[in-house]
């Protein structure tokens, strides 16, 4: 039971962040398709929101880590 709910957990905050990258990378291109001059700035903001979404990934892994040994 124990692996089993170390598998939905990271799976799924895997997933869920998997789909908010495609999110923010899919806004980042219409946004570049808008406004060209400005892709530099819409470029690190991208890149910045990327590493917020991975680092919930990150704390999705620390969560099925935690129930995994000590649950």
């Amino acid at each position: 039971m124990e692996s089993l709910a170390f598998g939905l957990t990271y799976s799924i905050a895997a997933g869920l962040c998997g789909i908010g990258v495609g999110l923010v990378g899919a806004a980042a291109v219409q946004a570049v398709g808008r406004n060209p001059e400005a892709i530099g700035n819409i470029r690190t903001m991208m890149i910045l929101a990327i590493s917020f979404v991975d680092a919930l990934a990150i704390i999705g892994l620390v969560v099925a880590l935690i129930i995994k040994f000590l649950g």
